[in-house]
Formats: structure tokens, sequence, C-alpha cells
């Protein structure tokens, strides 16, 4: 029975997240239904009849608006030569198929229309999308079973998807187009046998005494003829360049040995190392660009509480690299320095950055070229929208790249608390900073509340593996000393650096090594009366009704949004400050108040009866004739009740009041 429970479990699963499902014959792809997935659904009722009817039955779903990349086999050779693009394919989520390959599911962008394919993307490489389905996860077949990659299984409504990478999305708009009439250039060569293809026609035309420099043209010709899609030229010349060291008179054996398909052949599923080629290969560390923290290709975080100053300390770490100045003791590289802000507006930025130049003692000079930035404030550009700005950068350009905030590049309706999709986003941050030789700063915030408490990596708002996946997690958090912060940091390629204090001397941040690290500002709790002169001191407790109402309620009367605000300072969610107010009610601590414009107080001390101004003899009649018409007629003003009921003002507002107070009680309880 779990087998079968699985099944329909998962179809619930996927319906709810809003793809359509619809059941296939167990162990087979093929649909069960008499209209296949043009029957798939996501309602609940029809789904639980399929898989009653049939409960080992495998799950499908229609991928209309999706594009679902369906990679055949382990040893598939596309994306083989450019190792780039198949790692920018892992950023959404992938299933593993029983026969070693792979689906990558994307939503399909804005405008587009892209339909199902067989092996025209590339050889045993398909496209399921609009008029098609996939088997999903756990379904099974002879081959084994379909399951979701570690970290990239599908948990996102299909809204929330990340869009296929530009390059890919250009190739499926191509096949949408008319296809021209083939020509005789020769046949195509597909991606995964470009560069062995390439240099075999480059040994042939070597083996006749062609130079190299007439090896590059004619293979330049037959890249842009025949690769689908072409190779980079840098390949291009690196092959005519390889083909050119034999001398023509020993192309022939070269050839019949396959020289050139040992050289240039790649296989991604079999690739390893030897350790004497890693040793050689990688004889030093990659470039430090702050010293003791952050490496060239290396990710740091930087964490610390809102409105803590963060934008004013990333100011100062883009002029500290762009002179070449040590950043809070720590030396720098100088280097180009690009920030893409999308917190602050430009005429706020240009406000900022002579300020914090003018305190560091820098005068204007060439430092004013070398620190770019992009303000993108208002313009909702996500981290996968801006591929295309990243690729359009010159690699080893800039040598820090500052995101700030972090938060604010996290695609719409992204959870930050889901580990897998953060993995993603620091995948592609890692791919980038590998191109662009550069390094990346993410600025991010804190959680609610004081974090005196927590470990070093468990300081930062969302999952956890923003921790994990970054070189150098650097933290600041409240000192108990007023204008300081304690510095904590973690790094992956040095050792980690001891904490120290900053202290703020505005525009700037200026380590104190005068202050302990480790004096953290603790929550503010309410302390307890004095002992008796003599009596030991007894330990803080936690918090009762009887504390609750000491420290937050008084004898004048407090609104409850107030009361709760006044708890978050001292580490009460809302959730237990309201339960501490319920409890306190209900021991006779706490008393309401009716307030004007229908409010609700709180208070220590009951509400004093109202002097009725003439309305002293409070008859029953009167009451209950001013109620019943408030009651008939909730919208009456208080003036007119008062004039049919021949009472005072004063006196239908108390009643109204009343009412009102008697009313939310009810609805609480």
């Amino acid at each position: 029975m779990a087998d079968r429970n699985r099944y329909l479990s998962a179809a619930i699963h996927y319906a709810e997240l809003g793809y359509p499902v619809f059941p296939c014959v167990p162990g087979t792809k093929k649909p069960l239904t008499e209209h296949g997935f043009k029957d798939a659904t996501t309602d609940p009722a029809q789904i639980e009849a399929w898989w009653t009817q049939w409960p080992d039955a495998n799950v499908g779903i229609a991928t209309a608006d999706l594009a679902v990349i369906d990679i055949d086999g382990a040893s598939n050779a596309w994306l083989a030569d450019d190792p780039e693009k198949a790692e920018s394919l892992a950023c959404g989520p992938m299933s593993l198929t029983p026969r070693g390959g792979r689906h990558h599911v994307f939503r399909q962008p804005a405008g587009r229309s892209w339909g199902s394919s067989s092996g025209k993307l590339a050889p045993k490489v398909d496209v399921r999308a609009n008029g098609g389905y996939i088997v999903a996860p756990p379904s099974v077949t002879e081959d084994g079973a379909y399951a979701w990659a570690e970290t990239f299984e599908l948990d996102v409504p299909p809204d929330r998807l990340p869009e296929p990478p530009a390059w890919l999305a250009a190739l499926l708009d191509d096949l949408e187009r008319p296809q021209p009439v083939a020509s005789t250039a020769g046949n195509p060569i597909p991606s995964g046998q470009r560069n062995v293809a390439v240099a075999r026609l480059a040994g042939a035309m070597r083996r006749v005494g062609m130079t190299e420099a007439e090896l590059l043209a004619a293979i330049e010709r037959v890249n842009a003829d025949r690769c689908q899609p072409p190779l980079p030229a840098s390949e291009i010349r690196h092959i005519a360049t390889s083909v050119a060291r034999y001398p023509p008179d020993q192309i022939s054996v070269a050839l019949a040995e396959d020289h050139f398909g040992q050289d240039f052949a790649r296989s991604p599923a079999a690739a390893y190392l030897a350790v004497a080629q890693l040793l050689e290969d990688y004889k030093t560390m990659c470039k430090p660009i702050i010293h003791g923290l952050l490496r060239e290709g290396e990710i740091m975080n930087v964490i610390a509480a809102p409105k803590t100053g963060k934008s004013w300390l990333v100011l100062d770490l883009a002029l500290s690299v762009v002179s070449g100045r040590a950043w809070l003791d720590f030396p720098t590289e100088k280097g180009r320095v690009l920030l893409l802000d999308n917190e602050l507006h430009p005429q706020t930025l240009a406000n900022r950055i002579p300020r914090v130049a003018e305190a560091m003692g820098l005068s204007p000079g060439p430092w004013g070229h070398d620190f770019c930035v992009k303000t993108l404030r208002g313009q909702l550009q996500d981290l996968f929208k801006m591929e295309d700005y990243f690729k359009a950068l010159p690699p080893g350009h800039f040598k820090l790249i500052i995101l700030d905030a972090f938060y604010r590049f996290m695609p719409r309706d992204m959870d930050e608390n889901d580990n897998g999709t953060m993995a993603n986003l620091y995948n592609l941050l890692d791919r980038w900073a590998a191109r662009l030789e550069a390094a990346f700063v993410l600025i991010h915030h804190t959680t609610k509340g004081l974090q005196s408490e927590k470990g070093v990596t468990d300081v930062g708002a969302g999952a956890g593996s923003q921790s994990r996946a970054a070189d150098c997690h650097f933290i600041l958090r409240p000192h108990e000393q007023d204008g300081c912060l304690s510095v904590d940091a973690v790094a992956r390629s040095w050792p980690s650096p001891p904490s120290f204090v900053l202290r703020q001397q505005f525009p700037l941040w200026v380590p104190d090594h005068t202050l302990d690290p480790k004096s953290l500002k603790k929550p503010n709790r309410k302390q307890p009366k004095p002992s008796p002169e003599g009596a030991p001191d007894e330990p803080l407790p936690d918090w009762t009704p009887e504390q609750f109402v000491e420290a937050f309620l008084a004898p004048e009367p407090r609104s409850r949004p107030a009361i709760l605000l006044a708890a978050n300072e001292h580490d009460l969610s809302d959730y237990r400050a309201g339960k501490f107010l319920e409890r306190a009610e209900a021991k006779g601590l706490v008393h309401r108040w009716a307030l004007d414009h229908n409010r609700i107080g709180y208070a220590t001390e009951p509400q004093p009866e109202l002097d009725l101004q003439g309305d002293a003899e409070d008859e029953p009649s009167k009451r209950e004739a001013v109620a019943g018409l408030l009651a008939q007629s909730p919208d009456l003003s208080n003036r007119e009740a008062a004039d049919q009921c021949g009472v005072s003002l004063r006196y239908v507002q108390r009643i109204r009041r009343e009412l009102t107070a008697n009313k939310e009680a009810n609805n609480e309880g």
C-alpha cells in the first residue's frame, strides 16, 4: 500500500503546485486515459478517482507553458565541449531518468509558445513543451525509477520556475522558425561532436601542406557553416595551432591513430583528473583580493541587521579596493569595483560616495573611474534576468562585484528559506565569478531580534545553504557598547581571522581593539525586584503574566499594537506577547477600555464610569432603547441616536463603546 500511496501523494503534490497530472500505465510512459495528456488536471477529486482505480499508475505531467529539456542517457555528448552552458542548465528542478538522463524543467518566458520536438535541439535531446508531457518521479519503468536530484526537487509553482538560459531560449526560438532549404555546405556538426570533427578536418587539410593561417581560415568557415551552434573563436584558434604542430608527413599516422579524437573529445559523464595532473595544473591559490578573507572567484556574505550602516561599510570596502588601501585592517589588492545597488537612489549614492572618500582622505583621482555603479532600484532585476548583463562584462575587468542588497536580487516569490533554491543562486554566482575572474560580495540582512546566542554560520536570514555556499561569511552583531559592532568571520581559503569590534566614526567604521568582541548586546528583560539584603541572588525567571503586566502595561490604557511592539524589543514575538496578554486578562490583571473611534485599550486599572451629565438616571429602558437602535441602525450617527432616544450625546457614545467592547470580547473568545 505504501508503494501505491506514493504515486497518489506525488500526483496531489504536483497538482497543488499547479501542474496538471494524469495517470500512465504502470511501468510504462503510455497514458491510461482516453485522451492522454489532454486529460491532465489539477482537480484533486479526479486525481483521487484515477489513482483509486489504478493505484500503481505512473504520474504524467502535461508540459503546456513549460520547457522541459529531456537529455537521454548518461553518456550523452550534448554540451560536452561547452561546460559553462551545461552548468547553466542546473538552475531549476532536475529529474534523473531511469537510463541516466535528465529532465531540466523551465517555464516558458512571456510571449513564447514553444512546441515539443524530438532530436531537433541535438541528437537524443528532446524538448517537452506545448503539446507534450513528461513522466515524473516516483514513476517506475523497466529501466528503473525517476527521482528528483537532491536540492533540485520540483517544489515551486510554474510561475516561479526559472526561465531557460538566454542561449537555450535562442535555440528554442530557432526551432519554431521555418527551416531553410538545405544547402550544399555539408552535413551539420551537432554540439558534442564539434571539437573532434573540426580537428579531424583540420588534420586532413594539414596533410596536404596547409599552413596554420590557412587552416584557421578554413575551419573558421566550417565552424560558421556547419557547427550547431558554432564553437567560440578561441576554440577554433586552439585547434588550428594544435594541428599545425604536426609535420605534414606525420598527419597520416595521427589520423590513423585518432590523435585528434583523443585530444579534443570530452566526456563529462566520466570526467576526472589525476592528482599528479591536479598538482601540475594548480600550483598556486587563486589571487587574493582582500587578504585574510576573499580571493578571485570566491563569494563573501556580509551580514548585519537592517539599518546598522551596512551600505556605508560597502562604500568603504569599494573605495578601499579601488585605492589599494586596507579595509578594516585587512590589506586589499588594487582593482576596479562594480557596485550593483538596488536599494539606494542614484542621487543618494552621489551624495554618499564623496562623503566616505573625504572621510578616508581620498582626493579626487583615478579611483573615480575605477569605481563603477549601476543602480537597479525599481527595475525588478533578479539574478536570472541579469545573465545577459554579466555575459557582456569583459573577464578580468572588475576585481570585485558587490550586490547590495542580495535579497532584492532574488527572483520574485522565491523562498529564501529553501536550501535548494538558494544553492542554485550561489551556483550561478560561482559560475559568473569564475568567468569574470572576479569575486562577489553579497550584502544581506539578519533575522529579526538580537543574534548574540547564535553561531557565526547561523547568522543571516534564509536557508543555511547561504553560509555553506559562500567562501567567506562575515557577520556584524550589536555590541553591548552603543555605536559598536562585533565582527566575526569564517573563511574557506584562509585561516579564520580573530574576532574584533568596529566603532562608528560616521560615515566610517573603524576597528576598536580595546573592546571585547564577545561582549554582545543582550535582550533587555525586566529585572526582578532586588532580593532582601543578605539574600542570595536568584536567576532571572522566564516571563510570567505578572512580569508581563509589570513591564508593558500601566494604569493608563495602551493599545494592543503598542503593547506588542514594546514586547518585541525584549525578544518576545507577537504570538507570545498576545498569549501573555490573554492570560493576564483572564487572571484579572488587565482590564479592557473602550476608547475613541471604536478602539480597544488595555490597562491595569478598570475603566471608570463616565459622568453622564444629566443622564445619571441610567434607566434600563433608556439603555435598551439606545442599544436596540444602534443594533438596528449601526451606521446611525451618535447625534441622531441621541435625538431619537432623548438622551445626551455622551450617553450614546458610552453605550456604543460598551457594545463594541462586548463584540470584540465575544469574537476573541
